[in-house]
């Protein structure tokens, strides 16, 4: 799940002769396919998608505190797909096209590590709240005494700002790891990302940009996910075995857990592509085949959780239905043309009791699928 900066600008910042022969034209094309035409598809539906999540999640009954991490998730994908579009698929488009080399020589180098900064950054973030809301399901289930107090609103909104923080600070080097610099190439001016003496040395280029980003956005949280999540999975199955019939309440932690595990799925087989592409033991040309695929599930993992939800969470799909207008509305109650006055006031207190214990049932259950 990762923007390969190294890779990136090898294969966009290079020289002007890139894509001269036949095996670069090929390269070019693919990567066309891939980030001019199936980013761009791939992200309008995710947008779409992500909107629709933002609308259920920000509804005043989900009261939740996973949904605080849920609405950080949902927003941080949409920002992944629209700085992807923008770094990935127009510099696609303009490179097989040299008329529009203004933005391939000229505005894409100046904008490139800046983009980088905040991919990279949005992608520790996603990465590490995942594991947040992993966790915090995993002790509401497994001890929920102690998640009235670990598991607070304000604890939450410290958590969240606490990775935001901390991955500012973490990726700052990016920054300081690539410079522009500007050389005349044919009849116009031209510009270059290069690294910088600091972005050359063997501890950014080695220790920084593969070791430790492979430690943190991979082996780490993908362990935890993996352990919180089995465990998880666990107990819900003790808690099921022991009531022998669960009730509303289990079954919708039970709902809840597959949809972590779907995401810790989906998350694996978009991610994993992206861990062997910062190795570079690959050729030159399968390694920029291997990028433009990459990058490409990079944006689908940001793109598809919609679907989980729908497809998974039942209280997300119903939220998502009455927001689209979909049920049918009901039946009015026909009176008669001379009311009981009596029999209607109980009716109607009747049915104002019953629609008062489903808030106060929701609000206790607070679950978001």
């Amino acid at each position: 799940m990762s923007i390969q900066e190294g890779s990136t600008a090898v294969n966009l910042t290079d020289d002007n002769n890139l894509f001269t022969d036949k095996e670069t034209f090929a390269i070019a094309h693919m990567l066309f396919v891939c980030w001019g035409i199936c980013i761009p598809i791939i992200g309008l539906f995710g947008f779409i998608g992500n909107i629709l999540t933002l609308l259920i999640l920000f509804r005043k009954e989900m009261t939740s505190t996973s949904v605080y991490f849920l609405r950080t998730l949902v927003i941080t994908d949409t920002c992944i797909i629209f700085f992807c579009i923008l770094s990935l698929s127009i510099i696609s488009i303009t490179k097989i096209n040299p008329d529009m080399w203004r933005f391939s020589d000229v505005i894409y180098p100046k904008m490139f590590p800046v983009v980088n900064y905040i991919v990279m950054t949005l992608q520790f973030v996603n990465v590490w709240v995942t594991v947040a809301v992993s966790a915090e399901r995993y002790i509401s289930i497994c001890d929920p005494f102690k998640a009235v107090s670990y598991c607070s609103k304000k604890k939450i909104i410290k958590v969240i700002t606490s990775i935001f923080i901390t991955g500012c600070i973490y990726n700052f080097p990016r920054i300081a790891a690539l410079t522009v610099i500007q050389f005349e190439c044919g009849q116009h001016i031209c510009f270059e990302a290069v690294p910088t003496d600091f972005g050359a040395t063997y501890f950014f280029v080695n220790t920084y940009s593969i070791y430790l980003y492979i430690l943190f956005i991979y082996v780490v949280p993908l362990s935890i996910l993996l352990v919180l999540n089995t465990f998880l999975i666990i107990e819900l199955m003790k808690m099921r075995n022991k009531r022998g019939e669960t009730g509303a309440q289990e079954n919708m932690e039970i709902n809840m857990s597959v949809v972590l595990v779907l995401t810790v799925i989906v998350f694996i087989i978009c991610q994993t592509p992206g861990l062997v592409a910062q190795f570079w033991f690959l050729r030159r040309v399968v390694l920029l085949y291997w990028v433009g695929v990459s990058n490409t599930l990079f944006v689908v993992n940001s793109s598809v959780n919609f679907l989980i939800y729908t497809a998974v969470g039942r209280k997300f799909r119903q939220g998502l239905l009455k927001k689209l207008n979909i049920f049918v509305k009901p039946r009015v109650r026909e009176f008669s043309t001379v009311p009981n006055f009596e029999t209607e006031m109980v009716t109607l207190v009747e049915n104002q009791q019953r629609a008062d214990l489903c808030d106060d049932g929701n609000k206790k259950n607070g679950s978001w699928v």
